[in-house]
């Protein structure tokens, strides 16, 4: 059976927990794919998961509403006048805010809003870099970690079904949950080396110069 779709993975947590057709499980089970994803989230910090969001400001105000699957931040440039311009931070509480109306500087998380150094002189643009999460749904149907690692989707949603369906056996509780642990291990472990591959790549401006002649200084 394929697990490439939302609805091809409840099928699956039916399947998996032998109760196909039965209500209790299929009317839970986006709620087990929920709380996988919660799981995911929080655990699973992948390269695949940082997007860039167009946001635009509001004349004279100084926040913006964040991205709906927005986790953490990692930064934000300032696009109104055709470059990107990087922009500072700050924390927020920390830093005052300038009450006239000019091009920010600086920004910070403040809740659900981007807190911007001053209200906005014009409708700014700008580029906001961020980690969004996993969040499958009827109309969101698939996503780059289930086409790629179904099974760290599915045995994260049959952990989640313990208290739900109790006469489970515990070993099976205790298998998928090994499965999904290793899985999530696995994929983190697939991440650091991506990450450690790019921090170790060269610059080829620098990789062409020729020697450095200590005698002659050339």
């Amino acid at each position: 059976m394929s697990i490439g779709t939302y609805a091809q993975l409840k099928t699956a947590i039916e399947t998996w927990l032998a109760r196909s057709g039965d209500t209790e499980i299929s009317s839970n089970a986006s709620d087990l794919v929920t709380l996988a994803e919660a799981r995911l989230n929080r655990e699973l910090k992948l390269r695949v998961s940082w997007t860039d969001a167009a946001l635009t400001g509001t004349i004279s105000t100084s926040t913006i509403v964040l991205p709906s699957d927005f986790i953490e931040p990692q930064s934000l440039f300032l696009t109104t006048y055709g470059v990107q311009t990087k922009l500072g931070t700050f924390v927020a509480g920390e830093c005052p805010i300038r009450t006239t109306n000019s091009v920010p500087t600086a920004w910070a998380i403040d809740g659900t809003n981007l807190q911007l150094d001053s209200p906005c002189d014009v409708a700014h643009t700008f580029i906001f870099r961020y980690l969004a999460r996993f969040a499958l749904s009827d109309t969101a149907t698939t996503n780059w970690l289930l086409t790629n690692h179904p099974d760290v989707y599915l045995f994260s949603a049959l952990v989640e079904a313990e208290s739900l369906v109790k006469d489970t056996s515990q070993k099976w509780i205790a298998l998928w949950k090994s499965r999904a642990d290793e899985a999530i291990a696995s994929i983190n472990e697939i991440q650091a080396r991506n990450t450690l591959v790019a921090k170790l790549r060269v610059d080829p401006a620098i990789g062409s110069r020729s020697a450095f002649n200590i005698y002659t200084g050339l």
